[in-house]
Formats: C-alpha cells, structure tokens, sequence
C-alpha cells in the first residue's frame, strides 16, 4: 500500500520548481552583486552536493573526502590555463577529467576496502592531495597560492555580451546552467540501467553480485561520474575567485558540507542535496552570522542533529515521490 502523504509532489516537479527559482532569483535580489555573491557559491555547493548524492545516497558509497576531486579540478584548470596556455572553457572540461583520473588512482583500490575504510581513504586522499599542493611549489606556488587565475572568456551570443570577469550575474547564471546539466546527467543515470545496479549494490553487495551486478564497475561508475562534477565546479570556482591555495581549494568544506547539505535536503531524492545545499547557505549568511559573528558554523551541527533525530529522510523525504 502507498503511503504517500497527499500532498506529495514527483521530484521533477520539485526540480522544475527549484531551477525556475534559480532564475528568479537575481530579479528577486535587484541583481545585488553582494548577494549574487552568496549564490553563486551556493549554487556550486549546490552541484558538489549532487555529485556527492551519486555516489553516497544512490550507490551507497559514502565520501568523506569530496575535496580532494574539488581541489584537483581547480587545480588542473588553473595550471592548464596558466602554464599551458588553455583556453579556459577547455581547461575546466580537461580538469574535470584529471578529477576522474584521481578517482581511478583512490577508487580501484578502496572500493576492495569494507566497512568505513573507502571512506576514510578518500579522505586521506584529499589531505594527500593538499600535501602534494603545498610541497610541489615550482608549480602550485605552494602555501602563497596562485594569483591572478584568468576568468572565463568573454562571449557574445546573438548581439549580448557575457562578461565573466566584470558581472556576477553572468557567473550565476553559468553556475546555475552548471548545476543543472549536473542534475540533469544524474537524473538519466539514476533512471538507466546502471542507475539500477547502482541501487542494487546501495541495498545489498553480495545479493547485486549474485544476480549478476558488476559491483566494482558500478561503484567505480558512480565515483568517476560524481569526481567529474565536482572537479568541473572546482575548475568553475577558481576562474571565478581567481586565487587558489592548498587551504582553500582542498578545504574541508568541500568534503563535509555535501553530506551536510545532503542530509538536510534529503539523501534519497535526486534534487533534495540542492536544495538543502541553497537553504543551508541561506540560513547560514542572513540568519546566523546576523547574531553570532563567531561560531555560526556551529550551527550546522545543531541542523544536521535534528534533522537526523526528526526527518532522518531529510527536507523533501517525505514530501517528494522519487519518479
């Protein structure tokens, strides 16, 4: 029998909903630029959030080291345009395949790993990658970081002008195209034949192989794809604040608020991480730090104890039908 409560909507709906927002949103906020600000770095949480779903809520791999993909793409984008002369619309897709490569050298070995060890060692592997930024200091300036990291071209579509360096609503709304075409590539994953494997080996290994479920292809699927999109938004994030170093780019941020935002949004839709990723950071710039300067963050722990204690599917687990 169903139990699906009556005013349960599909999750396509709820996506169309959220994007159609995302458009809003500038109109919303008089084209702010302090605002947009906030946004954008909302909407590429956003995506890392969607990415890290892949492999965590529908294969059930969970990563407690997504900063590892997030640095190595921002990383490999800023050094092919600087170093190699790249342009960078074509450096953010190569990083973004430097972050797959990544994931192949930590995910053929760890996935042979059981229990909490895969785990753990893709989060060695992001303090690897970190140490590895800071050491190689011909070529990642190591702890001065790397200055001066070219913006996205200038385009002109049909007599418009698109200025990355000078408009934050034109970063937005790419952060936003970004965030949905990653959605979207998850979406016809979750809804393939290797999105089905993915949830026969989230349910249970040893049944998924006894029906014939590649099982390692399927896991390593999953991380190559989630490594993708989140090397691609890091590639994304430092044309966008064209600075980096090993602190800020392997961040422990970027490994724990995906599963924060995740578990808030709701790890068993597709569109839920998303979600909780904007609301998250919404709560965190115009609520806590408006009373508490220090210590905001501290906040986010209270958030996730309760939504584990009171709405253990999250924001949208019970009120999305996952179709």
């Amino acid at each position: 029998m169903k139990s699906y409560l009556p005013f349960q909507v599909s999750e396509k709906i709820t996506a169309l909903v959220l994007f159609i927002v995302v458009l809003a949103l500038p109109f919303i906020l008089s084209f702010n630029p302090y605002y947009l600000s906030i946004f954008i770095s909302a909407l590429i949480l956003g995506s890392v959030c969607l990415a890290w779903n892949l492999l965590a809520g529908v294969c059930g791999q969970v990563s407690f080291g997504h900063a590892a993909f997030f640095g190595i793409g921002a990383y490999a984008s800023a050094l092919l345009v600087m170093k190699a002369g790249f342009n960078p619309f074509l450096a953010m897709v190569a990083a973004a395949m430097v972050g797959v490569f990544g994931g192949l050298i930590i995910g053929v070995p760890a996935f042979r790993l059981r229990g909490p060890y895969f785990a753990l060692s893709i989060l060695g592997f992001a303090e690897v990658m970190k140490l590895l930024t800071l050491n190689l200091t011909r070529l990642t300036e190591g702890s001065k970081g790397i200055f001066s990291i070219p913006s996205l071209p200038l385009i002109k579509i049909w007599g418009m002008t698109f200025d990355f360096y000078i408009s934050r609503t034109t970063n937005y709304y790419l952060a936003a195209a970004l965030m949905f075409a990653i959605y979207l590539s998850i979406y016809f994953i979750r809804h393939s034949n290797i999105g089905l494997a993915m949830s026969a080996v989230h349910g249970d290994e040893e049944t998924a192989s006894g029906i014939g479920v590649p099982v390692l292809r399927t896991k390593i699927t999953a991380l190559i794809v989630s490594a993708f999109c989140t090397a691609l938004m890091g590639a994304f994030y430092a044309h966008y604040i064209h600075f980096l170093n090993p602190d800020s780019a392997f961040d422990g941020f970027w490994s724990v608020m995906p599963i924060v935002g995740s578990l808030f949004g709701g790890i068993g839709t597709l569109i839920g991480p998303s979600i909780g990723a904007l609301v998250i950071t919404g709560l965190d710039e115009f609520v806590f730090k408006r009373f508490f300067e220090t210590g905001h963050k501290l906040f986010f722990g209270l958030l996730l104890a309760i939504v584990i204690v009171w709405a253990p599917v999250g924001l949208l687990g019970k009120w999305v039908r996952k179709k």
